[in-house]
């Protein structure tokens, strides 16, 4: 099984093609390093990506898959602070983010 399959899987096909999209050129492993980095499943980080990128494409905001995967970063760092029973998905925690903070392109 591919990591594209494994991927669609794991969160859907219009969420994995979000993904991807966000991805551009780096691989997929880069967003699964970055949330075994975090401790938490790659499977949660996939669903926030696709938020993301929806939420960016929305938006018009063009910046590259680097600063994405770091502003999911925060936001799975910003979430700690919740204890963990009461702690929302990362994709919600996310919107919570973009609607509270945005993302700019600097």
């Amino acid at each position: 099984m591919s990591n594209l399959d494994a991927l669609v899987e794991a969160i859907g096909q219009d969420d994995a093609e979000a993904v991807l999209r966000l991805l551009n050129d780096c691989p997929l492993s880069t967003l699964m390093e970055a949330a075994k980095d975090a401790d938490q499943e790659w499977t949660e980080w996939a669903r926030a990506a696709a938020v993301l990128q929806r939420w960016t494409e929305e938006h018009g905001i063009h910046v590259d898959a680097q600063r994405k995967i770091g502003y999911l970063g925060c936001a799975a760092e910003g979430s700690k602070a919740i204890p963990a029973s009461m702690r929302p998905p990362l994709a919600q925690t996310v919107i919570a983010f973009l609607e509270t903070h945005g993302l700019s392109v600097e």
